[in-house]
């Protein structure tokens, strides 16, 4: 079992104070170095109308919460994403380096990024696909919990095959992520913004008040082409614009 995080010794000279760099923060710094020297990165931005998801969320609190679970836009956003993978699968496989072999990974591990107070930790939610919308919550919010107070063991963070990074909560538009090496994608989340859009209502283009976000992949162009990513994009925005077909799914 982890043990909870130890406040890092520091020695201070005049205005500084130092902390050695080590440990968990030097293993993640050393990890994005590798994937940004090793992968070619290319990124791809496309935004979304959450305004159904967000009707739809709202109508299933009470009932996620009569059942003990948190219910956030991630686990939703992970199903679009799985069935996004099921038909382009080259974006949930991983690079074998050594043997220099692409592996498709028949099984959906997902790695969700959790900022702790040593640095981000992906820990994994295996066979993701298996899980109900309610269940994948659950698990988030354990998996999560666990991983700020540094509980997780060594399973927790091992065998991912896409990864899903939020960063919604904090704000701005959109970010760029970093592949988490050896997978060859990873797809950022975005806040949720009221913003004015067109739409065409009864015939005619019109200005609304829509639920808008980004979402953005970053991808091994060595692996994945960009046409591969836009049309993986797309096709996850069509589950998350029409959440009844992810419902509908599940029974």
């Amino acid at each position: 079992v982890a043990q909870p995080p130890v406040a890092p010794q520091y020695f201070q000279s005049g205005g500084e104070k130092r902390v050695p760099f080590t440990g968990l923060r030097r293993k993640i710094a050393a990890h994005l170095v590798k994937s940004k020297q090793t992968a070619p990165h290319f990124s791809y931005v496309e935004e979304v109308d959450m305004s159904r998801l967000v009707a739809v969320r709202e109508e299933l609190l009470p009932l996620a919460e009569d059942q003990g679970v948190r219910l956030s836009y991630l686990p939703f956003i992970l199903k679009a994403v799985i069935e996004g993978l099921k038909k382009y699968p080259v974006l949930n496989a991983t690079l074998d380096e050594d043997t220099q072999e692409l592996v498709y990974k028949y099984d959906y591990h997902l790695g969700i990024a959790v900022a702790t107070d040593q640095g981000l930790i992906v820990p994994v939610i295996k066979h993701a696909d298996q899980k109900s919308l309610f269940a994948l919550a659950q698990e988030i919010s354990d998996i999560a919990g666990r991983a700020r107070t540094g509980k997780l063991h060594l399973d927790d963070v091992k065998g991912g095959t896409f990864t899903v990074t939020s960063i919604g909560s904090i704000g701005g538009m959109f970010g760029i992520p970093i592949i988490n090496y050896p997978e060859v994608a990873i797809l950022g989340v975005n806040k949720i913004e009221k913003r004015p859009v067109v739409r065409n209502v009864g015939g005619q283009d019109q200005i609304v008040i829509r639920d808008m976000m980004y979402l953005s992949i970053s991808c091994d162009h060595r692996i994945v082409d960009g046409a591969e990513a836009a049309h993986f994009v797309k096709d996850v925005i069509s589950y998350l614009q029409a959440p009844s077909r992810m419902l509908v799914e599940e029974m």
